[in-house]
């Protein structure tokens, strides 16, 4: 191309084109830029930015940029211009012009963003703003997002675009501990932290309850992303005190970019939101969306589809892993749901069941594991003897208004003894209303069937509100069993349960056994009941039925 082929393509750009010399004299302006400012091209072109603009505030603001390009540092601006009778709101971007590693010339490319102006004017209406924070809401996010793919698409094509997640870790442990007038105002102070950290011409907003969504828009390679996310890790991820206590709050944080990762909203939004999972799973400060993160949403999405197909083709099965007294001998069991994909093999259930749950499909699950395990309880007869099967439940099915009636009627339809049959829900569930809990756990118990308390200790609930509870049963999370032979203040933990719970004529069950090592110990502390791998692991129902025949104790 020759250098008319080059000043054709520039004059052709909507963007306003400048190029300024050493002596801030102009030596090229486009027609764009010309119209604009409402002067001939020959008008401009060989006088001085003073001569241009007169006024001297603001040839002297352009100076100083051209002075930063002549040092190598290119700078990004929105400048309010008066044009005539209207105001606009012009985005200039400064950049050095190099020829044989000098700097000769300073590059402008300027367009504008009145509209944006305007829209943000427009946002501060409450349907746009989030009140607690001050920051655009997810509807705006949603606008903003759209018009910013659209120039990039019409007018930057050198330019692009990322989407950042930020969510908060501890929030939701601060509004239990200290209120949610305290995690209002960390979160109002974070927004105003991330709005600190990110150039003038990029966005934030609050996207949801425990996140911020942000907008880069004037990225050259996604390799810049990385120093925006420390620049916004610098300036939030330190402690605050309040009242003497200090608290530690930080975040993970998943990007993805326009056009390599996605070339529309949707699909920019899913990869980031993608891309913040994976953060939060690994506890990473960053994670960028990438081949396999990509791989794994094809698989997921597969998942998805097939889930209501594994049901009419029975790909689904039921196991049972033994649960066993502090003598081995086995007193019931927990029922584990399986999916034998026909092309995928065995798909974990810490895998489709958060599918499950996105999808709608969590509800149809829980019932299909609660007829059939009320199937082979009516199927094991005699050889169940007084042990129990437990089934887990989702909030959704907990929450039901008609899960009493309707277990109540499943189990008349089966002929099987409610006393054979518990629930489990996990510590998390049980804080969500528990007034609501515990009117919910008595009915069940009316009927004759136990509810266990799962995964006690994850939570941030205390040993006092589960015993409001009339669960007969608490089920301590094997995190701590792994760590039980090492640390005392899981031992700890474990001991004081055992104490506070017993004393309140309630059993503990410890799930997670892996040796015996651990067995000995716990069974030393007084824990009665016991579940693991130690012990057995899940089994089929012939397999079950087998073991409960044998009647001797595990392993």
């Amino acid at each position: 191309m020759t250098p008319k082929h080059y000043e054709q393509i520039l004059q052709a750009s909507r963007d306003f084109i400048t190029l300024i010399g050493r002596d801030y004299r102009y030596e090229f302006v486009n027609d764009s830029y010309a119209e604009a400012i409402g002067l001939p091209a020959v008008d401009i072109t060989g006088k001085s930015v003073a001569e241009v603009w007169g006024d001297s505030k603001f040839h002297e603001r352009i100076k100083y940029r051209v002075d930063q390009c002549f040092e190598g540092k290119e700078s990004h601006d929105i400048d309010q211009f008066r044009f005539g009778k209207s105001t606009k709101y012009i985005h200039v971007s400064y950049y050095p012009f190099v020829e044989e590693d000098v700097v000769t010339h300073v590059m402008v490319f300027s367009h504008d963003v009145s509209i944006v102006k305007k829209l943000e004017s427009k946002l501060l209406d409450f349907e746009f703003k989030d009140p607690t924070t001050g920051l655009f809401n997810r509807r705006s996010f949603d606008i903003v997002l759209d018009m910013e793919l659209e120039k990039a698409r019409r007018a930057e094509a050198d330019r692009i675009r990322a989407v950042l997640f930020i969510k908060l870790r501890s929030i939701s442990h601060i509004n239990a501990n200290f209120g949610y007038e305290l995690g209002n105002l960390l979160l109002e102070s974070t927004a105003l932290r991330i709005k600190e950290a990110l150039r003038a011409s990029d966005y934030v907003f609050r996207f949801d309850g425990k996140e911020f969504a942000v907008i880069l828009t004037t990225l050259k390679r996604g390799a810049d992303i990385p120093i925006v996310v420390e620049n916004i890790r610098s300036k939030t991820d330190f402690p605050y005190s309040h009242k003497g206590t200090v608290i530690n709050v930080s975040c993970n944080i998943g990007a993805a970019i326009y056009p390599i990762d996605g070339d529309c909203r949707e699909v920019v939004v899913a990869r980031a939101m993608s891309a913040l999972n994976e953060a939060r799973e690994k506890n990473e400060t960053l994670v960028m969306f990438n081949k396999t993160l990509f791989e794994r949403g094809q698989y997921v999405s597969r998942l998805r589809s097939d889930i209501r197909t594994a049901f009419v083709e029975k790909q689904f099965s039921a196991h049972f892993q033994p649960i066993v007294d502090s003598a081995g001998m086995i007193v019931g069991a927990e029922a584990l749901i399986r999916w034998q994909h026909p092309e995928l093999g065995n798909i974990p259930p810490d895998v489709f069941i958060p599918i499950a749950e996105e999808s709608g499909n969590i509800a149809m699950i829980g019932k299909w594991v609660l007829f059939q395990v009320c199937r082979d309880l009516k199927r094991l007869g005699s050889a169940l003897g007084d042990r129990y099967i437990s089934v887990n439940l989702s909030s959704k099915e907990f929450g039901s208004l008609s899960l009493v009636q309707d277990i109540k009627e499943l189990l008349e339809a089966e002929a099987v003894s409610p006393r054979s049959l518990k629930l489990e829900i996990t510590e998390s569930q049980s804080m969500e209303d528990i007034e609501s809990v515990i009117d919910k756990i008595r009915r069940l118990a009316e009927l004759g069937i136990d509810v266990l308390i799962d995964d006690f200790g994850t939570g941030y609930s205390s040993l006092a509100y589960i015993k409001r509870l009339p669960a007969k049963t608490i089920k301590i999370d094997k995190s701590f069993v792994d760590r039980i032979a090492d640390s005392d203040d899981d031992l700890a933990f474990i001991r004081g349960v055992i104490t506070m719970i017993g004393s309140k004529k309630k059993d503990v069950l410890v799930e997670g056994v892996a040796n015996r090592g651990q067995y000995v110990l716990l069974r030393d502390l007084g824990v009665r009941y016991m579940q693991g791998y130690y012990f057995s692991e899940p089994r089929t129902y012939d397999e079950f039925r087998a073991l409960l025949k044998r009647g001797e104790p595990l392993p």
